[in-house]
């Protein structure tokens, strides 16, 4: 399929409402890579139905396969942005999702699966707290708490390994004295049962550990499968510990229950918020995890909006107007002159109206260098 060509002097409006504010969605956009989370945990923990419930897929994760797919995340402000603007299309944001084979009762990490994990940029690690009967234990029950310490430790040994085996390899080749500080580090780290991830770093020494791809350099998300009862009172073994440990280390917990969210899923959408209110909550802890995982990749969402299609665009935090734009198209990345900016909360405060906005000169002119920020609605103007 060939991307359109645009001439040299053509000027393409990019965004929605009016005849100045109309985002073209007729372009091909380039494909680019995504960032992904792999959620992982022991046999029957119910990471393959927190996956499925995420993506809407049907199959499991048999033979040593990985299951992939995209999860929606769930945002208030798209859906108040379709009432106002009344588009053809909605678009929510989407966090790339990764179903690994189940770990043994002790969350062993062999150097095959340690390998494919470290293809995703952030682990979501599934462990059972619930007591339900009629889902049998693989071999004896293991408290969350140990299960996801399990997990931890055997990503810090296979870390530990990697470390040790570098340095000894390499100890009479030459290093940069940044590379050596920052590997030795990690060992220190390490051998201290502490993940990479937890260490204070430099931006001088992301492109290190970039380089040599530590498992336990990577956030990670605690996900606690709960039962019914455990949910309302939020009480259940290991908890505590839990959260000292995900603390300590800077890890968020999100708790849900598999079984209550299969009954969610089957429910509209009024039916739902009654269900969960019984529970004392606003959100299912699908809604909550996709968020958790979204957050913990350091994305950020920035809006277009219009008659044709209100979208929410995915960028990293800290990431350049002109780099944003090229999430649309890259012609409108190479050809950008300026964006036309204002945030969700200020938009709303004035009404909903973009144009009420730009009469009272709330919408701004920001350059290439300025940085979005988590709800921006953008126009962006180009030439190419």
């Amino acid at each position: 399929m060939k991307i359109p060509h645009f001439s040299a002097k053509k000027k393409v409006e990019v965004t929605g409402v009016d005849s100045s504010l109309c985002l073209r969605y007729d372009v091909y956009r380039e494909v680019e890579k995504k960032m992904k989370i792999g959620i992982i945990g022991p046999a029957l923990s119910g990471k393959t139905i927190l996956f499925q419930l995420l993506t809407g897929a049907c199959g499991t994760n048999s033979k040593g396969t990985v299951l992939q797919g995209a999860a929606r995340v769930p945002d208030e402000r798209i859906e108040e942005l379709v009432k106002i603007f009344k588009p053809k299309k909605t678009t929510y944001a989407t966090v790339e999702c990764a179903d690994f084979p189940s770990l043994g009762s002790g969350c062993e990490i062999t150097g095959e699966i340690a390998g494919r994990l470290k293809a995703c940029d952030a682990l979501a690690v599934v462990v059972r707290a619930h007591n339900d009967q009629s889902v049998p234990w693989p071999k004896s029950p293991v408290p969350p708490d140990a299960a996801f310490s399990g997990f931890l430790h055997e990503m810090i040994l296979s870390d530990l390994c990697q470390v040790e085996t570098i340095l000894a390899r390499n100890k009479d080749k030459k290093r940069t004295p940044e590379e050596e500080r920052v590997l030795r580090k990690c060992q220190e780290l390490l051998e201290e049962t502490k993940p990479i991830f937890a260490g204070s770093w430099s931006a001088d020494d992301e492109p290190v550990l970039k380089n040599y791809a530590f498992l336990s350099s990577r956030p990670i998300l605690a996900a606690i499968n709960l039962d019914e009862e455990q949910l309302q009172n939020l009480t259940y073994e290991g908890r505590a510990s839990l959260q000292t440990l995900s603390k300590e280390n800077g890890y968020p917990l999100v708790e849900f229950c598999g079984s209550l969210e299969m009954e969610i899923s089957r429910m509209n959408k009024q039916e739902q918020e009654v269900f969960l209110a019984e529970y004392g909550l606003t959100q299912s802890g699908i809604a909550r995890f996709a968020a958790a995982a979204y957050s913990l990749l350091e994305l950020i969402s920035f809006f277009t909006v219009g008659e044709d299609e209100v979208r929410a665009w995915t960028v990293r935090s800290g990431t350049a107007a002109k780099k944003a734009a090229g999430k649309i198209h890259s012609d409108i990345e190479r050809g950008f002159i300026r964006a036309e900016v204002i945030n969700y909360t200020d938009f709303l405060a004035l009404g909903g109206s973009l144009k009420v906005a730009r009469d009272q000169g709330k919408l701004r002119l920001e350059g290439k260098e300025y940085l979005v920020k988590d709800g921006d609605i953008i126009n962006f103007r180009f030439n190419v």
